[in-house]
């Protein structure tokens, strides 16, 4: 048959991320903190990220497994201090709430009875407005 099989790694990119939470998948994260296959790595726990991706490859072949490689061309984060490319990985992150602070600040300067800020020129009061109007959480963890 013609079956085709695709990676996804909802763990570790942020369009599977997507994908993976519109499909209900698990997000099962591969990596220690320095970038070795951690214990959900079966025969590769412990190896270097590089060296696992190269390992993979070759058990899929000797398996039969491995039909087909694409070059994808993508965009890699590089880390400032260390040029290493940076995994993206699903970590606790931590949030400021400003639903509140934004609707504050929204009214300071739209309230006409009760106004304590002034924008000028007053043209940027609408920018203000729809700025605020759809504050989100400000993740505070990066």
């Amino acid at each position: 048959s013609n079956s085709l099989a695709v990676e996804i790694s909802p763990a570790h990119d942020p369009n599977d991320f997507d994908v993976g939470k519109r499909h209900n998948l698990e997000f099962i994260n591969v990596f220690t903190v320095d970038g070795k296959i951690n214990q959900d790595g079966g025969e590769f726990v412990g190896m270097p990220r590089f060296k696992a991706r190269e390992a993979v490859t070759e058990a899929l072949k000797k398996k039969g497994l491995f039909r087909d490689a694409k070059a994808n061309e993508m965009r890699l984060g590089i880390c400032s201090r260390s040029q290493d490319v940076v995994e993206p990985m699903i970590k606790p992150q931590w949030y400021v709430k400003c639903s509140g602070m934004g609707k504050e600040a929204l009214h300071a300067a739209i309230d006409d009875e009760n106004r304590k800020l002034e924008i000028i020129p007053k043209q940027y009061t609408a920018d203000w407005k729809r700025w605020l109007e759809n504050i989100r959480d400000w993740c505070i963890s990066r």
